[in-house]
């Protein structure tokens, strides 16, 4: 039940994140909503062993590398929107590949690690070193 909820309140943020993307100002937000999703997202292609050569892949390892560019900045630039607004509409097209459970065990990952604090950018770097092409 826990990781359900979790999982909806994921989806929650995924919806923020694309709107923040599209029209938002307030960059910590951008970058925590953003965040939020790309990371979850990250964890469950590799639950799910997807192909890092797929184009949506390369497309959020470039948002991820637009977020972390985005942190601490006051402006959102264009080109990091328009990247960040790419990388959440490429999650969104790999949705279907991901799995609900695979989203799931992601999104309860990320809840533990926020409450530990414990996500930073050594976090993503983790994870995009394993959807790296070989």
């Amino acid at each position: 039940m826990a990781r359900a909820i979790i999982e909806q309140r994921w989806r929650e943020t995924a919806v923020r994140a694309q709107i923040h993307a599209l029209m938002g100002d307030n960059s910590d937000a951008f970058v925590n909503a953003a965040g939020s999703v790309l990371y979850v997202a990250l964890g469950a292609m590799i639950a799910r062993e997807l192909d890092p050569d797929l184009p949506e892949i390369r497309v959020i390892r470039g948002a991820c590398n637009a977020l972390y560019e985005q942190k601490g900045e006051a402006a959102i630039t264009n080109a990091r929107r328009a990247a960040l607004r790419a990388g959440l509409e490429a999650v969104d097209r790999l949705l279907p590949r991901l799995g609900q459970r695979a989203l799931a065990e992601s999104a309860f990952e990320l809840e533990g690690k926020l409450r530990q604090g414990d996500v930073d950018w050594a976090a993503f770097q983790r994870k995009l070193g394993e959807v790296e092409p070989a």
